[in-house]
This record gives structure tokens, C-alpha cells and sequence, in this order.
């Protein structure tokens, strides 16, 4: 098994059909490979550390020393002030997530790839599985964001919404990054401008090794910074011309293929009489509003103007007095945001991944058809949330 290549390892002993175990779970050195796998596969390599474990929940102990261990010393006298630690810990609990799978036999019979095709169709569910365990790292939310039920589940309603119960597994990067330093950039675009508010936003003994930060935004975000570094005559315009990394202020940017330049937002809002609510965004689009307690039944979304008064450009939001929604109750709202940026190190984002993973195959006779479930258990955290600089309300121009 050592001598085998990872990339033969992963196909062989981990996502191709009949090699799978009979008992579906993944031994350690499988588990091991696969993990690699759908790291690999995702931004996260070299970006994030990734910690494996098997009990339930993974506690990670952070220690300091305060802010400040040096007192004046006089000869030959005890100073008499003693310096302790500082301890603390955060916690990894993992969600267990499954992408299952169902494959024909007519569909295996005519494809030109014939039997071949289920090995191809399962690794292509393995990269899907990669895709979407960053997704919820970036975006996962707890409250659950609304979403039409046709673009989950295909055949559903295009007009009502349901709960997104997949990024409500757990709140994602963007979301705890709210509990750190916020910078809100009044719709400035992204420029040196944006990146020098969040770097002095960020305490100073984190951003000592600058080669070690990392900006996080969208492909599209980090496009838009590139086209205006290109309009100048200077190296930087060649450069950013030529495709090199772009660093500003000595800062790496790192593009999240899954993060969207206008970000999708959810706030649960109490409504009380009709006075407007402040959300935590301006300039908001794509605005839908629901019950609190939407889940997995469609729902048809309250009325702006009827139900609800939203001023989008000041990201208010007031219970309309003749409407649906009563007084004191709690509404779900869902928007698209203004870009986003978070700076941080990049040793303070922690993926963790539980080694249990399972790749299971059984047979549905009746159907004619095979069956797959690739399961595993996954969660992220920031170590430090003081180490966080989240940068919004950014312009989308150049």
C-alpha cells in the first residue's frame, strides 16, 4: 500500500466502484488520501490548516501570555509582581454531510464509456464533495438563508423559497468573521484605500509577518483590483497585466472560487410596530423576507410595500402596520451584500475533517439502478477572532 502513488490511491483504493470496502468506512491510510484528495481539490491548500480527528468534537487549546510580561527591575529586589498564562480553547464539532448517489443501468449500458463510466461519475461526486465542503467553510450560516426550492432540490417550486438546510450546518468563515475587527468601507471601491482600513483595523502584534496574511475575497472582487492596478503606467500595472500575484501591501490575495462578489446574507429581524430596523449591510439587492421558522415547506415570501417597507440603499427594513407580518414577530431576511474581504492569517483559519469517512455502494434491484453515499464529517473555525479583519460594503466598480 505505501508504494502506491496518491493519485493512484485515492482512485484505486478510495472512489473507484469495485474497490470499495464492504463495510464502506475508510481505513486510516484511505482516509488519510481521501482527505489530501478533497483538499487538494479546494482553495484551502496552503491557505488554511486542516486538522483530522475521530471523536465528536475536537477541542483546540490556545494559550497566551497577556499583553504585557516585562515590569521594571531594581537590584537585589524582588520585583513582586508575577506573570501567569492565559488559557482558553475552541471546539471543532462536526456535521456530517452526504452526497448520495444513484446511477441507472440503461444509462451505464448506452454510455460510451460503458461499466467504466461509474468510476468517473464517482469521482466527479468526490470533486462536487470538495466544492461543497468550502462552501460551507465560507459560507455557512446557522439561521439557514432562504432559497427557491428549485435551485436545492431540481423540479421544485421556482417561485417559493425554503430553507437552505445545508449552509445552516453551520456558520462559515464569513460569518464568524463578524465576531472580529469590522470595517465598513462606506461603498468605497477596492483599492489601496479598502486594504489600509482593514490593515490598521487589525491589532499589530498579528500582523507582524505580513508574508503570513492572506486577503480572502471572490474571483470577481480580486478581477475588479487587477483592472485597476492595470490602468497604470507604473510595474505594478505590467505586472497585474501579466497575470503575477498581486499583493498589496505585501499581503498575498487569495481568490475563493465559491465566494460570491456580492454575498448572500441572512438576518433574523424583530419587527416592532413600524419602525425600521438598520441591517448589517447597505446598498443590499435580491431582497426576500419570510416567516423566522422557515424550514423544508415552500413558502411564498411577504410583499415589499404590503407586508414590509425596505429601504435598500440604507439597508432598513420596517413592518408595514396593514400587512401579514405582526408585531413583534421575527422575520428571515435574505440578501445579496455589497463585496466583501477578510484579512487574516492564514494559519487562523482551521478546517477540521473527521477521519471516519465512508464511500458505500448498494444496489436497488427493483430500479435497476446503483447506489451511492460518500459521508463525512466536517466543521471550521478561526482560532483567534481578534486576529480577523473583515472588510464590507465595498464598491463593485473600478
Amino acid at each position: 500500500m505505501s508504494s502506491v502513488q496518491n493519485e493512484e490511491l485515492v482512485k484505486k483504493a478510495v472512489i473507484v466502484a469495485d474497490d470499495l470496502a464492504a463495510s464502506g468506512k475508510l481505513n486510516p491510510a484511505q482516509s488519510d488520501k481521501f482527505i489530501d484528495y478533497v483538499v487538494d481539490e479546494t482553495v484551502l491548500k496552503d491557505n488554511a490548516r486542516i486538522v483530522r480527528f475521530r471523536n465528536e468534537q475536537l477541542d483546540i487549546d490556545k494559550i497566551g501570555v497577556g499583553r504585557r510580561a516585562a515590569v521594571p527591575k531594581s537590584e537585589a529586589k524582588d520585583p513582586s509582581v508575577r506573570r501567569g498564562i492565559t488559557t482558553s480553547k475552541i471546539s471543532l464539532v462536526p456535521k456530517e454531510i452526504m452526497v448520495p448517489v444513484e446511477i441507472g443501468d440503461n444509462f451505464t449500458e448506452i454510455n460510451i464509456e460503458g461499466e467504466a463510466v461509474e468510476d468517473h461519475i464517482i469521482q466527479m461526486f468526490a470533486r462536487r464533495l470538495a466544492n461543497d465542503m468550502e462552501e460551507l467553510y465560507v459560507s455557512g450560516d446557522k439561521l439557514g438563508p432562504a432559497q427557491i426550492e428549485d435551485d436545492i432540490y431540481p423540479g421544485g417550486s421556482t417561485t417559493q423559497y425554503i430553507k437552505d438546510g445545508y449552509l445552516a450546518l453551520a456558520n462559515g468563515w464569513q460569518e464568524l468573521a463578524n465576531g472580529g475587527n469590522v470595517v465598513d468601507a462606506a461603498n468605497q471601491n477596492i483599492g489601496l484605500g479598502v486594504f489600509g482600513k482593514a490593515i490598521r483595523a487589525m491589532p499589530t502584534k498579528f500582523r507582524r509577518n505580513k508574508g503570513a496574511l492572506r486577503w480572502l475575497m471572490s474571483p470577481d472582487l480580486s478581477q475588479l483590483y487587477t483592472e485597476k492596478l492595470s490602468t497604470r503606467a507604473t510595474a505594478a500595472g505590467d505586472a497585474a497585466i501579466s497575470g503575477s500575484q498581486v499583493t498589496p501591501f505585501g499581503i498575498p490575495i487569495v481568490e475563493v472560487p465559491l465566494w460570491d462578489l456580492n454575498p448572500l446574507v441572512v438576518e433574523h429581524v424583530v419587527l416592532n410596530g413600524t419602525t425600521a430596523v438598520q441591517l448589517k449591510n447597505k446598498d443590499i439587492t435580491s431582497v426576500v423576507v419570510l416567516p423566522e421558522d422557515l424550514l423544508k415547506t415552500p413558502t411564498t415570501p411577504y410583499v415589499d410595500g404590503t407586508d414590509y417597507n425596505l429601504d435598500a440603499a440604507a439597508g432598513t427594513i420596517a413592518r408595514d402596520g396593514g400587512g401579514s407580518i405582526g408585531d413583534g414577530d421575527t422575520v428571515k431576511v435574505t440578501y445579496r451584500a455589497k463585496p466583501q474581504v477578510i484579512l487574516t492569517h492564514m494559519s487562523n483559519l482551521i478546517v477540521g475533517i473527521g477521519r471516519d469517512v465512508r464511500i458505500e455502494k448498494d444496489r436497488d434491484i427493483f430500479a435497476g439502478v446503483n447506489q451511492y453515499a460518500i459521508t463525512a464529517k466536517v466543521d471550521a473555525q478561526y482560532e483567534e477572532l481578534d486576529a480577523i479583519v473583515k472588510g464590507r460594503n465595498i464598491g463593485d466598480g473600478v
